[in-house]
């Protein structure tokens, strides 16, 4: 089956999610993918190719118009929403132009049917099994406590709670953490640089002992959501912290969660500052309860929640394959610089 690939067109974490697409549609589907960014699409890319299917992941910088003219033509058009609900307004503009769009959020399908005649499906996030694995890394990659995301005002106002419980402890923040709030004095020097580079993230994932994940607001900043639909589902990181065998602390705004993994058999909630403080100190001495709660995520994961599945369910629905290739992930480089890949 002949697949046209079309990334977000956005630079940094994006690559993420469009390597492991790429990757699993090649490998486990036996697809001969064409990947592009979609600023290097155009109709003669899509008369000269001649797709069976044009999956778009994003599809905000996707010209519907484009997609429409594919469907013309007879080709089965999918668009895979990964940004919901905080991009919801864009994407009420450009659904109508495809013939399934799947969305990484469940509360967003009610949100599109009154307006959209077209299929719209709940899609959760899910690993790469290849790339999100339990490996060694060194010793500057270790932490007590680490959370890898941008420093959102809910997230600064959970970190500034229980600062003065966590300020002896090896803290490392990624991301932004100056835009949006001011962090307590005692967390700035754990702040290390925005790190666009997925592979270097996961590092961080297998060096920290506890994983923090504070679910974005869906309003606030604000954004594209002007309705603030609401948000109940994982976001991206519950998956490939658990697709690395990783221990994480998730806050409880998602009852999603515990669809995907067993709460405190898989994955530990909390539901307020005082009780991630005592969570905190209760499985940093706990070295063997947070490894068997990892190794359990990890099996959840692999046996549920990768590429392989969902790209399954999207080829399903769509009608084009029903089977994926059998056997593992082949070794490949993953080091190289995915730009060359992604826009030619």
């Amino acid at each position: 089956m002949k697949v046209l690939f079309i990334n977000s067109g956005i630079p940094g974490f994006s690559y993420r999610y469009a390597f492991d697409i790429h990757q699993t549609l090649s490998k486990d589907f036996n697809c001969t993918v064409h990947h592009f960014a979609p600023q290097f699409v155009s109709k003669k890319t899509i008369c000269q190719l001649k797709p069976d299917l044009i999956l778009v992941i994003h599809g905000t910088f996707t010209p519907p118009a484009l997609i429409r003219y594919a469907g013309a033509h007879g080709i089965k058009t999918v668009l895979w929403l990964v940004e919901d609900p905080y991009e919801i307004d864009d994407h009420h503009r450009i659904i109508e132009s495809y013939d399934y769009v799947f969305t990484n959020e469940k509360q967003a399908v009610g949100a599109y049917h009154p307006v959209s005649v077209r299929v719209v499906s709940y899609l959760p996030w899910c690993c790469n099994p290849y790339v999100h694995k339990d490996f060694e890394v060194p010793a500057k990659y270790h932490s007590d406590l680490c959370f890898v995301g941008m420093g959102f005002p809910n997230r600064v106002r959970i970190l500034n709670a229980i600062a003065p419980a966590i300020k002896d402890l090896n803290v490392k923040l990624i991301g932004d953490w100056e835009t949006w709030g001011s962090l307590h004095p005692a967390l700035k020097d754990c702040v290390l640089p925005v790190v666009d580079d997925f592979l270097e993230v996961i590092k961080y994932y297998n060096g920290a002992k506890i994983n923090l994940n504070i679910h974005r607001d869906p309003a606030d900043p604000p954004s594209g959501n002007r309705k603030r639909i609401g948000a109940t589902s994982p976001n991206d990181r519950v998956f490939a912290l658990a697709g690395c065998g990783a221990f994480q602390l998730v806050d409880h705004t998602r009852p999603e969660v515990a669809n995907c993994f067993q709460e405190g058999k898989e994955i530990i909630t909390f539901s307020d500052p005082e009780d991630l403080a005592e969570k905190v100190h209760k499985y940093l001495s706990n070295d063997r309860l947070r490894r068997s709660i990892g190794r359990a995520a990890a099996k959840r994961a692999r046996r549920e929640h990768t590429y392989k599945h969902r790209l399954a369910y999207i080829l399903r629905v769509a009608g084009v394959q029903k089977t994926w290739r059998s056997g593992g992930y082949e070794r490949s480089d993953l080091t190289e610089k995915f730009a060359r890949a992604y826009f030619p």
